[in-house]
């Protein structure tokens, strides 16, 4: 079933971080967690919690920190694939090897998936709500999705949506190789961020679905959800397409239906990379793009970002000036 938000225009994106690798670095090495955490505090956090902490604190210092929100009104979403496959993959080699009770008591908690975001919800007083969303491939935007929602149905005031992933050691032979870092955005109504002179970056929207492997033949069901899904999001006039998908069946079959090549942009394994395409428009110079995605598993995703240039408010912050 296509889930959707049309009536998006009124929550606005007021900030946005990017903690990943430079393209072309030797992997590992980009991150000095002391420079970006401070040199205390961090010692016994995974590696993909401190991703996520680094990329929630600078998005949420460039929207401004809103101390004045209540820790009640303020929501956390996390999407992720493999934000702790090292540290699972560590875990099960202690258990099989030399037994559950040599696990490092500071690590064993995170055999729960939640806990991932665990730091940063403390440490920034998310007390409103605090989920992790795992589905493959399209974890980060349904995480964009449910911050929506919460947001229309008033359940918070401000959520912070963070996509996370940490490399999964040793790399496959084959496959896409994995993903490593964080992306994270923060979203307000567009009343309560003007009020207090937040900086309106932009707008999104957001649209998954579910098509069963096996749909994708010229009668299938998979023409038909791509243009319900492309109809929940786009804009009139319609927006630049810009695909990340895998050479999958799947992913072939999408491309063939929009009429991109599959490798215009590669997706990787996990969620990362089409939050980071969403996220890409917020910190360049402004415009709009539909992002569309799609798992060899079935799951279908696409994001509306309409970004813009930064001007000045009566109320002393900075609003979106559309570019496009």
């Amino acid at each position: 079933m296509l889930t959707a938000h049309h009536r998006t225009r009124d929550i606005v994106v007021t900030g946005v971080a990017a903690v990943v690798p430079d393209r072309g670095g030797p992997p590992g090495a980009w991150f000095d967690a002391d420079a970006e955490l401070g040199p205390r505090g961090h010692k016994y956090l995974p590696q993909g919690a401190r991703y996520l902490l680094a990329a929630g604190r600078r998005a949420l210092r460039s929207a401004t920190t809103p101390e004045g929100i209540p820790p009640e009104r303020r929501g956390l979403v996390v999407g992720t694939n493999n934000g702790l496959a090292p540290l699972f993959r560590d875990m099960d080699r202690t258990v099989v090897d030399t037994g559950a009770e040599r696990l490092r008591p500071a690590l064993a908690p995170y055999f729960a998936v939640n806990v991932l975001a665990g730091r940063l919800a403390a440490e920034q007083s998310f007390k409103g709500f605090s989920c992790t969303l795992t589905t493959s491939g399209v974890a980060g935007v349904e995480a964009l999705q449910t911050a929506v929602r919460a947001l229309r149905l008033g359940r918070a005031d401000l959520v912070v949506v963070v996509a996370v992933e940490d490399r999964a050691v040793p790399a496959p032979k084959a496959g896409p190789s994995p993903e490593e870092g964080a992306v994270a955005l923060v979203l307000e109504p567009r009343a309560a961020a003007e009020h207090r002179g937040a900086p309106v970056r932009g707008t999104l929207r957001a649209a998954s679905t579910f098509v069963p492997p096996g749909a994708d033949t010229p009668d299938g069901a998979l023409g038909p959800a791509v243009g319900d899904l492309l109809s929940a999001v786009q804009s009139d006039p319609p927006a630049p397409v810009h695909p990340v998908l895998d050479t999958s069946a799947r992913g072939r079959a999408v491309a063939a239906l929009l009429g991109t090549p599959a490798r215009q942009s590669a997706a990787r394994a996990g969620c990362l990379a089409p939050l980071l395409s969403a996220a890409e428009p917020f910190t360049a110079r402004g415009g709009q793009r539909v992002v569309v995605t799609a798992t060899a598993p079935g799951h279908l995703a696409a994001v509306h970002v309409l970004a813009a240039e930064l001007r000045q408010t009566p109320s002393g912050g900075l609003r979106a000036e559309p570019t496009a």
